[in-house]
């Protein structure tokens, strides 16, 4: 009987010792384990309890709001839905860091409509300024939004809570950005790519929702070489598939694989970005962009900032995470349109 009782008692002793953990730097005494714990029946009604509460912050009384974070038996990650983003970034464009967030001015100038001339013998030199202009890059401030967590889910969750999180306030901000980069209004929010284009073309009527090859060819072409040298289409993944489609007068597709490894796939020779934020074709869309990104500058201030909110909802028993970046996005042009849009017909 006694060498039963020792028994017993040692393996008591493991639980004992793990009662007491380190939490935010203080010691919080932990009640020992239940042996009914281990039972899968005290498991199940366990479960069914939890997850029929209401919570307003992620936690595991609610399947949607973070329990389905902590079952019985869990693969160590997330099956995360996934959409497009970022096609402003992945373009040639011009990311400008910065320390600060005063104003960055950009001087500008534009003397295309000027030239040299032959200067007679005795003749004095013709005066001709050169007509100097300048665009201001701002700090817009972008966030994530809170994402609440109860602290019961960051303890019991299956897999560590806090790099998953970074990965979607950052997404969040992403997203947010490049919608803006690429279709912002320039008020109180970046400008657009698209709403610093002008129209290079406009689709014959009738093409609403496809183009014809010759309209790329004039959108093409509506673009200085100066420009057009360096120039790469934009458009989203649906007008892709309708380009992939469209072929020259000689039956050719414009669509072009890259056939060497690290060589992308070309429209007409040129590279494209695939950007979800352009407009699909429809009546007067603008869904596809034509020209020199690098006049695209994106600002970026003082990096990114990711906060861990612990005691402001310490009554509560949550935390919080979110994220705050400042950028500010505009199309360089000093007179000459380096990116240009095809607008599908109307009608």
């Amino acid at each position: 009987a006694g060498r039963i009782e020792r028994s017993e008692q040692m393996e008591r002793e493991p639980r004992s010792a793990a009662a007491a953990q380190l939490v935010a730097g203080r010691e919080t005494a932990v009640a020992p384990t239940d042996e009914r714990d281990d039972a899968p029946e005290y498991r199940a009604a366990f479960w069914r309890y939890v997850r029929t509460g209401e919570a307003r912050a992620m936690g595991v009384a609610s399947d949607t709001g973070g329990g389905y974070l902590v079952p019985d038996t869990f693969r160590t990650g997330v099956e995360s839905a996934l959409k497009d983003f970022g096609g402003m970034r992945r373009a040639r464009v011009t990311v400008v860091p910065t320390s600060a967030g005063n104003d960055l001015i950009i001087p500008t100038d534009d003397d295309t409509s000027n030239s040299g001339a032959i200067l007679s013998e005795n003749t004095t030199v013709t005066a001709q300024d050169v007509a100097v202009g300048q665009r201001v890059l701002r700090a817009y401030t972008y966030t994530s939004k809170l994402i609440l967590v109860s602290n019961q889910l960051l303890e019991d969750a299956a897999f560590p809570l806090e790099p998953w999180l970074a990965a979607k306030v950052a997404e969040r901000i992403g997203r947010a950005t490049n919608a803006h980069f690429t279709t912002g209004t320039g008020s109180n929010q970046p400008s657009g790519v698209v709403s610093g284009a002008v129209v290079g073309r406009t689709a014959a009527t009738g093409y609403t929702t496809n183009i014809d090859w010759t309209d790329l060819v004039d959108l093409i072409v509506s673009v200085d070489p100066a420009y057009a040298q360096r120039g790469e289409f934009m458009f989203n993944n649906n007008t892709l598939g309708v380009l992939m489609k469209v072929r020259d007068g000689e039956g050719r597709p414009l669509w072009q694989p890259g056939l060497v490894q690290g060589q992308p796939d070309r429209i007409f020779g040129y590279p494209y970005v695939i950007n979800s934020d352009v407009a699909s074709m429809a009546a007067s869309a603008k869904s596809i962009l034509f020209g020199d990104f690098s006049r695209y500058y994106i600002r970026d201030v003082a990096g990114f900032r990711l906060l861990r909110l612990m005691e402001r909802y310490a009554d509560v028993n949550q935390t919080a995470f979110l994220a705050f970046s400042r950028h500010d996005g505009l199309l360089i042009d000093a007179g000459q349109n380096p990116i240009k849009h095809l607008a599908n017909s109307a009608t």
